[in-house]
């Protein structure tokens, strides 16, 4: 199977990249509401823009990516068996995720608020018995993958009978971010999301669907990219300088009715109207940012990230894994050390450097399991 190594290493750095965000989820004041645990000394305005910088583009690139990883995947396979090899292979590790792996921080959090029911076996038989959406945790990317790929799969192949002109790659880039963009000006106002739910559905399927026109066309569009990727990143610092000063000017009007532009609702929870001008020049900007970025980080790994090392052929087959096991561990460190009196940067490395060691630890662990590690998204070793 055709492979890009330049993908393979932006991929492995932006799972990586991942680790840290939910580890620094942790050490800002939303994570007392998306954790319901946070650091006892929290890391400052700095870290905050962090975490909102690499929130507006991470996930997105990470379902074009994944657009563009299944096209390569699937490309010369037809019918249900691949597309049930296909979903099993995202399914299987999310629902172990989902009932087995994320019950550890789920049992680790309620017993810090007093809300565990006596043993973790009583906890356990809970989580599996009465399931919630919150008990899905991180691992709700590979709902969505499964769900985009049900729904893309009949029409993969009307993609390669359409061969773009050179001239026309701005105009296909251009049309990929129009639409993006006006998905979320449209629906933004009335529904909010935090993980892939809400209006973020419609739009990381659109997003994925732009990653199977990227993945057909790889080789004009991406060469086109790494050209241009100076250019592409000035723009994108712009756009995002004027998304966080607009921000910030809402909320220190109304935290609420900042909260609501960030997130999404604020027709429906009466803030603004649906279309008020200032929310509709935010959202056209805030989507226009999240593109110009997405296609920057292309650009770069195309320019710079066309070689093959070992350490690929380790870390690539392991990110899956890590992304499985990584959220727990994150949750679970930081319930253990949040009311240390250390400084906040000294935990924080130390919770980002156990997540990686841990993960990657057990992962090497399980792969040694045979089909065991299947479950974690992994690949059994060849003997």
């Amino acid at each position: 199977m055709e492979r890009r190594v330049d993908l393979d290493w932006l991929r492995v750095l932006l799972f990586a990249l991942l680790v840290l965000h939910h580890v620094a989820v942790g050490f800002i004041d939303i994570g007392a509401d998306i954790y319901g645990v946070v650091n006892n000394d929290l890391g400052g305005p700095l870290l905050n823009l962090f975490v909102y910088f690499s929130q507006s583009w991470r996930l997105p690139l990470l379902f074009l990516i994944s657009g563009i990883g299944t096209w390569f995947a699937t490309r010369h396979v037809a019918g249900i068996r691949p597309l049930a090899a296909r979903v099993a292979r995202l399914m299987v590790p999310a629902l172990f995720g989902t009932f087995v792996l994320n019950v550890t921080y789920g049992y680790t959090l309620a017993s810090a608020t007093g809300d565990a029911p006596g043993s973790f076996l009583a906890f356990w038989a809970a989580w599996l018995l009465d399931p919630e959406p919150r008990q899905v945790g991180h691992l709700w990317f590979l709902y969505n993958l499964t769900l985009y790929t049900l729904i893309l799969w009949p029409f993969r192949f009307l993609l390669d009978r359409w061969q773009p002109a050179p001239s026309s790659v701005p105009r296909v880039l251009g049309t990929m971010a129009v639409g993006a963009t006006l998905i979320t000006v449209v629906l933004k106002p009335y529904l909010s999301a935090i993980a892939g739910d809400g209006y973020q559905f419609a739009w990381y399927l659109w997003i994925f669907a732009s990653g199977y026109v990227i993945g057909a066309h790889h080789h004009r569009i991406l060469a086109w990219l790494a050209k241009r990727a100076y250019w592409l990143m000035a723009a994108g610092v712009v756009c995002f300088a004027a998304e966080v000063v607009m921000l910030a000017m809402e909320i220190d009007a109304s935290p609420a009715s900042g909260l609501a532009m960030a997130q999404g609702g604020w027709a429906s929870d009466g803030f603004a109207p649906a279309f008020h001008p200032g929310h509709v020049l935010f959202t056209a900007i805030s989507g226009i940012n999240t593109w110009l970025w997405c296609l920057v980080f292309l650009g770069l790994a195309a320019r710079y990230l066309q070689f093959d090392r070992p350490a690929l052929r380790f870390l690539g087959p392991a990110v899956f894994p890590v992304y499985v096991l990584h959220f727990p561990i994150t949750l679970v460190g930081l319930a253990l050390i949040a009311e240390l009196a250390w400084p906040w940067p000294v935990k924080f490395l130390l919770l980002a450097v156990s997540v990686y060691g841990l993960s990657i630890a057990i992962y090497l662990g399980v792969r040694r399991m045979g089909r065991v590690v299947y479950l974690i998204g992994g690949k059994a070793l060849r003997m």
